[in-house]
């Protein structure tokens, strides 16, 4: 298992198996399969405890590699949706100029091929979706892998000056920007297909730009918007797709109420929006509820009383969840804190 002791792993798996056999024995309750617990969940139905899902990073080199470690860290938490990352790179530009793209077949072969080993993994006992950026944050990442930006670091204040700078491309080569836009839509919805062909149930789409550092709502409306629903058209008859707005305000809040988006997921934490306040607009299932940020540093009993929180502001159409994903040099330990407060 990637970056993670065996030992520590077996330990604790062996204390989440203990703690599912006092809780049924405790509660009485029978005992759901993964899949059925997420059909409840998305129906509203009762459930002895919400689904849950629990992902982060792994930046394997390998397909082989990527699938195992998704495996891995299934069987050992025992998380009822398996959220495969992709961290395969978007292919650039074959030309001097990043937004002269054409549409792919699939930008990432690799994944899927990461999706079929993981089906064939997992031989029906989760259901399990795929990962893709939506097309701004991809656009924004080739515009940043230009010489000019190659050696200018990460730090917050050059992210927002490539931010600002990619701002002024959308304003002066507006033709640039769709044209972009439309090639990476395009090929994004061709791999959707491959992924649904395979036996994924849906796909998380990262929205990132649902807040004002990356224009007003006017400009996401303009630039990014129309582009974003097709991909959720693309996934309309999938069950669990998840609409992911990595970065949220409320302004932005009404502009996904006719995305074909089974699944809504946000962080609270860094929105400081209330579930409550979204269930007032969706009535789709609401993902999340759980500190991303500062995973590492809660407690069991404190997670505990995060996703309780939050279920009773979402009601019964809830999955349990952190905001995103936690962060990559989470502990055996810290990870298992999040199953044991569910009792999964």
């Amino acid at each position: 298992m990637n970056r993670r002791n065996f030992l520590s792993a077996t330990a604790a798996a062996a204390s989440l198996t203990f703690a599912r056999t006092a809780f049924s024995k405790s509660s009485g309750s029978s005992s759901l399969t993964h899949k059925e617990r997420v059909d409840r969940a998305l129906q509203g139905q009762d459930l002895d405890r919400p689904p849950f899902t629990l992902y982060h990073h792994y930046k394997r080199p390998t397909a082989q590699l990527e699938a195992q470690d998704h495996l891995d860290f299934h069987r050992t938490y025992n998380t009822d949706i398996v959220k495969v990352m992709n961290d395969f790179d978007y292919p650039q530009s074959t030309t001097d100029k990043w937004y002269e793209l054409k549409p792919l077949s699939s930008p990432f072969p690799d994944q899927l091929t990461t999706l079929q080993l993981i089906r064939d993994g997992l031989n029906g006992d989760a259901y399990f979706i795929d990962t893709i950026y939506g097309p701004y944050m991809t656009a924004m990442i080739l515009f940043q892998s230009q010489p000019q930006y190659a050696n200018q670091g990460k730090s917050e204040e050059v992210q927002d000056k490539q931010i600002k700078s990619l701002h002024e491309f959308q304003q002066q080569n507006p033709d640039g920007w769709h044209n972009a836009l439309e090639a990476i839509t395009q090929s994004s919805i061709n791999h959707i297909r491959k992924a649904k062909d395979i036996g994924a149930s849906g796909t998380l789409v990262s929205v990132f730009n649902a807040e004002s550092k990356f224009g007003s709502v006017a400009d996401y409306e303009r630039f990014t918007r129309p582009y974003d629903k097709r991909i959720f058209d693309a996934l309309s008859d999938t069950k669990l797709s998840v609409l992911h707005l990595h970065y949220l305000e409320r302004p932005y809040l009404d502009q996904f109420k006719d995305f074909n988006a089974p699944v809504l997921q946000y962080s609270v934490k860094t929105s400081g929006i209330p579930i409550s306040e979204v269930r007032k607009l969706y009535s789709q299932p609401i993902a999340g509820g759980v500190d991303e940020i500062d995973y590492q540093k809660l407690t069991v009993a404190e997670m505990r009383r995060q996703w309780t929180e939050a279920r009773t502001q979402a009601g019964s159409k809830y999955i349990a969840a952190p905001g995103c994903s936690v962060p990559d040099s989470s502990t055996t330990e810290e990870l298992a804190r999040f199953p044991k407060s569910l009792r999964a």
